[in-house]
């Protein structure tokens, strides 16, 4: 296993457990960590068709949680024997997915994690020794610019914001993400994770300074959710804010590449609105979810004078837009971070001034969301609208024949 893909593993595992929720990986023929998932839990779609077929199949499992589009069943206690999530699912196939290609949706799943590190974030935070400022800066708004309504699934807002984040102030709110730990020497711990949402807002609000933000905390186990739940959130979120825009700086890997199918009718009930997701940092053109939906923007990163692709950025058929993802400097906490992946750990750091230098597509995926919020609150257009013309303009203006996007950074 990658040594920084355990680290960063084991931090999630520990935190769920104290949830009473198992976390396992599943592994490629080969070794290496295929996706991670809810141990003795499977997802059902269309439970009041599926769910007869499956008790035939798998006797004993129980269901835990039913909606109208999707069940969870416990494969705990079974009555023939234990099976784990990927024994159970290999006996289910032939039932119901025989011949199912690479991004089709399943009608039985594992109950896969959506996380922030390792497929969002490249690195983890640093203290940037240059600029003490952001970067890239945040845009003077156009005369007549209006406001558009952003939502971010992510880890929350650290509040209250820190007034030095001139670029914040206004119409930006979220819900919390806390630094509740007092360090003997008056600073506070930053635990793993926290500040992601922070991040993502700072970004976003620089590229579309008028925008009016709300920072949802769905990703509040460090950094991650299980697929049954995000989708729920999500919708609170819709219903709440009516957003035009949501960026998700999130994801995960699926089995069998299938697509989650928590997702499933998503899309139909939001005709309207437009999500952009970021694409991944594990350098391969393995679909990363939800990005790699049709419907979604899925965003790679560049380096920093964007006329590359970034060493860590996923890339082929699934990303649509690339976007400048290494060496950002934006909003952050101020308090002690302590490392937990090699090669830095188990070195500390602290944040004097509420910035931090971080890479990952989960920072190109707020450039492309402030972007088409600009471009609304300027034109008019519909999020659709908007999204449509600057990834024509991208496809015009490509990057080693991969849509860019770029943007001012002096």
């Amino acid at each position: 296993m990658d040594a920084v893909f355990d680290a960063h593993f084991r931090v999630i595992q520990e935190e769920f457990a104290q949830f009473g929720i198992r976390l396992e990986i599943a592994y490629t023929p080969d070794g290496n960590p295929d996706f991670i998932y809810e141990r003795g839990r499977l997802l059902v779609a269309s439970p009041d068709v599926n769910l007869g077929p499956l008790h035939d199949r798998l006797a004993g499992a129980e269901v835990i949680e039913q909606g109208d589009d999707v069940a969870v069943v416990s494969i705990d206690n079974l009555r023939n024997g234990y099976l784990d999530v990927p024994d159970a699912l290999d006996l289910l196939d032939s039932l119901f997915h025989r011949n199912l290609p690479p991004g089709a949706t399943p009608q039985v799943s594992p109950n896969h994690l959506f996380h922030v590190e390792r497929l969002c974030s490249a690195i983890e935070p640093e203290v940037p020794s240059w600029p003490q400022q952001p970067w890239p800066p945040p845009r003077e708004p156009a005369e007549g610019e209006q406001p558009v309504q952003i939502c971010l699934v992510d880890t929350g807002l650290i509040k209250p914001v820190d007034p030095a984040l001139t670029w914040l102030a206004g119409d930006v709110d979220g819900e919390d993400d806390p630094l509740t730990t007092v360090l003997p020497g008056g600073l506070r711990l930053i635990p793993p994770f926290a500040g992601h949402g922070t991040f993502v807002a700072g970004v976003t609000r620089c590229m579309a300074p008028q925008s009016a933000i709300f920072v949802g905390n769905e990703l509040d186990i460090a950094g991650a959710t299980l697929e049954d739940k995000i989708v729920g959130k999500i919708e609170q979120l819709t219903a709440r804010f009516d957003p035009a825009i949501i960026n998700i700086s999130s994801g995960t890997y699926t089995r069998n590449d299938w697509a989650p199918i928590a997702f499933q009718g998503f899309a139909q009930r939001h005709p309207g609105l437009t999500m952009v997701a970021a694409a991944g940092n594990d350098s391969t053109d393995r679909p990363v979810w939800p990005g790699a939906f049709d419907w979604v923007i899925s965003v790679g990163a560049l380096g920093p004078d964007q006329t590359h692709l970034t060493w860590f950025s996923n890339y082929g058929p699934a990303v649509n837009v690339y976007a400048l993802g290494e060496g950002i400097v934006n909003a952050f906490a101020v308090g002690q971070y302590r490392y937990h992946e090699p090669p830095k750990l188990p070195a500390r750091q602290n944040f004097l001034t509420p910035l931090a230098r971080w890479s990952g597509t989960s920072f190109s995926a707020p450039i492309v969301t402030g972007m088409i919020a600009a471009r609304m609150g300027q034109t008019g257009e519909s999020s659709v609208d908007a999204a449509q013309a600057l990834l024509l303009e991208a496809a015009q203006n490509p990057v080693h024949g991969r849509p860019a996007l770029l943007v001012p950074t002096v």
